[in-house]
């Protein structure tokens, strides 16, 4: 019940908060349709792009996943948009039709794994399959925290939680919760990992 209730402040607090953070981005988009544009207010408008992005991914992320459907488009637009602006790039090799929403959310923390495997940045090439999705990355710098990556691949329960790193866990419970099992494979320049 504690993880359920976590998860529903967490979906409420970024629901709550995208439309105000959208109302900003408009409000900058009116101003410079006026005459008032300037590379500042460009910069603001920006940020406000990239916070509701990521508020909309980590709703998704942090959120109840209940047994509700997310449509391919709409998931892989989130995608795309949580990572435009930082170091991190996405490939979709193609679409893919509605999924439900849990197996999304299992996608989108694994995707906050990769990340935060990768120092320097790099390209996911994302392929979805029957089950779920493979995600492959090449030619990139990787230093996984072995660690934390047991949490995800053997069922650990890790030693070393905390905000910076919570996406191991929450994978990890949400694998158990759908009796779903994720491959994952590393070198120094590269890594693959399916479900």
């Amino acid at each position: 019940m504690q993880d359920t209730l976590s998860e529903l402040i967490s979906a409420r607090i970024c629901h709550d908060l995208i439309s105000p953070v959208g109302a900003i981005g408009n409000g900058l988009e009116l101003m410079s349709e006026l005459g008032n544009a300037s590379p500042e207010l460009e910069l603001v408008g920006q940020s406000a792009q990239s916070a509701q992005a990521k508020l909309k991914f980590f709703r998704v992320a942090f959120g109840a996943g209940g047994t509700s459907f997310i449509g391919g488009p709409d998931a892989q637009r989130m995608v795309e948009n949580m990572f435009a602006a930082g170091r991190i790039s996405v490939v979709f090799s193609q679409g893919w039709g509605a999924r439900e929403h849990r197996l999304v959310k299992l996608f989108y923390l694994l995707l906050l794994c990769i990340e935060s495997s990768l120092p320097r940045g790099g390209t996911l090439a994302i392929t979805p399959t029957r089950s779920g999705w493979n995600i492959v990355v090449e030619n990139t710098p990787v230093a996984p925290p072995h660690d934390l990556w047991r949490a995800v691949t053997e069922g650990d329960n890790g030693d070393d939680v905390s905000a910076k790193t919570i996406q191991f866990s929450l994978a990890r419970d949400s694998m158990i919760t759908q009796s779903i099992t994720v491959s994952a494979r590393f070198s120094d320049t590269g890594l693959q990992l399916a479900f």
